[in-house]
């Protein structure tokens, strides 16, 4: 299913020789398509438009703060508003300039320094300087959100601001995939002297979701991006306007409306009837297959990337015995997944690494573990997450397994962004599914926030010498090498088995076919780019 290798071998060089270069509940006030009716992304007359695109999307996010965001359409609203000193190259996922116009690293890999570019300035009039960087990346250092990804970036060591367009970062130890995490939401530049942001004065000790959300907000994001937020509403959609003091070319598209719907069926018929014009990797097999003969619409499949797994609680039993958790694995059927849930579109994986990468390895599809059953467990899945296929995807598995005799399955549903998303670390859930887009394009991020004991965002294994082995991979630029260190990972991976991978799904885009430069939101970094789409 991939169009193309993963391109690594290109973001480890940029990073390390050169300079310069992952839904709530319904509303009260639905339309006939099943999406909310107020002016808060309403579509209606809008979809077609030249001056309006119109995005349509099943998934609501439960943040749209960039100290607490971990999911993606979350992340596609601050990509769209906002700016980082590192964006993530369309087509190759290579880390490039943002809004610094460039940087240089140390010969010894820990300190970069960054060049602001000129005359940037965010939404609400004032200066984007050096200060606003320091306290934007110290902010999301400090809340350090269970449910954000402050550890992409916990490395950081010191900042200083030699003056207003110069920022020096120091970082621990050294590592190669640094540059691109910079490119991430976790990363986004924020006005320091906002009345809309708050950051606590110190670092926040392993704080509680409610301890670190006295510091979030949801209501709006001021930004220095080509799209301003001029609404939103978390249940019923956003609207994005072209700010005219954006440093960038001006988006084509002047007004994006998003649309939150209650089920892919909705939003499917809402492109074909013309409500909305887009929709990325909403859409179940059923819908894929009768739009793909629908004209005016274009049905696109872009790079893989995007994957599904099963976290387990190493803590709880049954799951704290390993042989269970490899027997878990070995009696999955994925294949059966990928045919009968989505008619083939997607590839068993049996590593979190995607097998498009050189790096990626199998030390899993050939254990067998030969365990008494029935063993009870519970596997939980988000609604309004990942389309309407996820209870069918639970049902399979939960039927391969409990077909095995070894096993006897129940399968338990939550709602993404009213509880299934802040379970996640807690212990509620000893078994559930879960997906991870890529935050930068390296191996590396489908190993270190899952196996690092202290990098993760899932709290429940650890190993010295997984933190070891990962550590060794993160400062080692020779290419061989890192891959070989690699190998030895997903051994231990395969061998512990805290994660269950199951199947790697290729992006796919559906669209009104007079939009231009969609390829653009479906490539290697899957990141949502609307200011690069144009109609006709």
């Amino acid at each position: 299913m991939r169009i193309r290798r993963m391109r690594w071998v290109a973001a480890v060089f940029a990073l390390s020789l050169v300079a310069g270069a992952c839904g709530g509940g319904g509303s009260d006030n639905e339309t006939e398509t099943g999406a909310t009716g107020d002016d808060t992304g309403s579509t209606e007359g809008a979809a077609g438009d030249d001056g309006v695109l119109v995005v349509g999307t099943t998934e609501k996010p439960s943040t749209i703060d960039p100290a607490e965001v971990y999911e993606k359409f979350a992340s596609d609203l601050l990509f769209n508003t906002t700016d980082r000193l590192i964006d993530l190259e369309p087509g190759t996922g290579d880390a490039v300039e943002g809004v610094a116009e460039s940087y240089e690293i140390s010969d010894d890999g820990l300190t970069y320094t960054f060049t602001l570019r000129e005359g940037v300035t965010f939404q609400d009039g004032s200066d984007l300087t050096s200060e606003d960087v320091k306290w934007s990346l110290e902010r999301s250092l400090n809340i350090n959100h269970p449910d954000g990804a402050s550890f992409l970036i916990a490395g950081i060591e010191s900042i200083e601001t030699p003056d207003e367009r110069t920022v020096e970062i120091t970082i621990a130890e050294p590592n190669v995939t640094f540059l691109s995490r910079l490119a991430y939401t976790v990363a986004t530049i924020l006005p320091s002297d906002s009345d809309v942001y708050t950051a606590p004065d110190a670092a926040l000790e392993e704080p509680t979701a409610e301890e670190a959300g006295e510091f979030i907000q949801g209501e709006t994001i001021v930004g220095s991006g080509p799209y301003e937020m001029t609404d939103y509403s978390p249940d019923r959609g956003a609207t994005l306007e072209a700010w005219d003091g954006y440093w960038g070319e001006a988006p084509a598209i002047p007004t994006v409306k998003i649309q939150f719907f209650e089920s892919s069926a909705q939003m499917s018929n809402a492109l074909r009837n013309g409500e909305i014009d887009l929709n990325i990797n909403d859409l179940g097999p059923a819908e894929r297959s009768a739009l793909e003969g629908e004209d005016g619409i274009t049905v696109e499949q872009g790079d893989g990337g995007r994957i599904r797994y099963i976290v387990l609680d190493v803590t709880q039993a049954p799951f704290d015995d390993p042989a269970v958790r490899r027997a878990m694995s070995q009696h999955i059927d994925r294949q059966r997944i990928v045919d009968e849930v989505f008619e083939g579109a997607g590839q068993p994986i049996f590593s979190m690494i995607p097998p498009g990468y050189p790096a990626s390895k199998d030390y899993m599809s050939d254990i067998s573990e030969d365990l008494e059953g029935p063993i009870d467990i519970e596997l939980w899945y988000p609604l309004n997450k990942y389309g309407d296929t996820e209870p069918e995807v639970a049902e399979t598995i939960a039927r391969s397994l409990t077909e095995s005799g070894v096993f006897n399955v129940t399968t338990r549903e939550a709602d993404w962004a009213a509880e299934y998303s802040a379970n996640l670390s807690n212990g509620t859930y000893a078994a559930y599914l879960l997906g991870w887009y890529p935050d930068y394009i390296d191996p590396d991020d489908y190993i270190e926030p899952f196996y690092h004991s202290e990098r993760t965002f899932i709290g429940f294994y650890g190993s010295d010498e997984m933190d070891s082995l990962i550590e060794e991979e993160q400062q080692t630029t020779d290419l061989d090498a890192r891959e070989g260190i690699f190998d030895e990972i997903q051994q231990l991976a395969a061998e512990d088995m805290p994660f269950i991978p199951l199947y790697e799904e290729s992006s796919q885009a559906y669209y009104a076919d007079d939009l231009s430069g969609v390829e653009h939101s479906i490539d290697i970094a899957i990141q949502s780019r609307w200011y690069m789409i144009s109609r006709g």
